[in-house]
Order: C-alpha cells, then structure tokens, then sequence
C-alpha cells in the first residue's frame, strides 16, 4: 500500500481530523460548564451540528438530560465563532 494511502487510512482510522476539526466546540463546552463539570460531563465528539457529551452517573445524565440542556447548549454556542451546536447529546461514560 503506498503510503499516502496508509496515511489517509490511519488518519481517517483513528479520527484524528474530527478531533481537530471538534476542538473549538469541546472548548466551548469546557468554558461554557467550567471545570467541575467539564470533569464529569466531557464533550468527546463534535459533527453536523450535535455535541457529544460523555457523562459519569446516570443522575447527573438524567439532570443534563431533562433541566439544563438548552441553556448549556446556548452558552457554549455562544463562544463558537463560525459553527453552531445545535444540538447536545448526552451518554453514559462506559467504564473500563
């Protein structure tokens, strides 16, 4: 395999790219959350529009979930220049 191929399969393998391309939207959630939160409730992944928000229990799931959701999602869309997060999408952090 060439290696340009082995370097676009690696980077497309390993979500290097999205990362990149999500580090502007998981800081805004960091910022918007502060550190307390942003340490039980970590943004791992951005695309289309939605922000993946892991999360430690399941009471402070179903709290982001059912209470504060729209307006942690308008704070953090707040500090964004040039996306929108449209949406937050909540789960439960699977342990290891």
């Amino acid at each position: 395999m060439p290696l340009g191929d082995a370097l676009k399969e690696y980077l497309d393998d390993s979500r290097v790219l999205q990362r990149k391309k999500a580090g502007p939207a998981l800081a805004a959630w960091d910022e918007a959350v502060g550190p307390e939160l942003s340490a039980r409730a970590t943004a791992v992944s951005f695309r289309r529009g939605e922000l993946i928000i892991e999360v430690d229990n399941s009471s402070l799931l179903s709290e982001l979930r059912g209470f504060a959701s729209e307006d942690l999602r308008t704070r953090a869309d707040a500090l964004l220049e040039g996306a929108t997060i449209r949406k937050l999408s909540f789960k439960l952090k699977r342990r290891s």
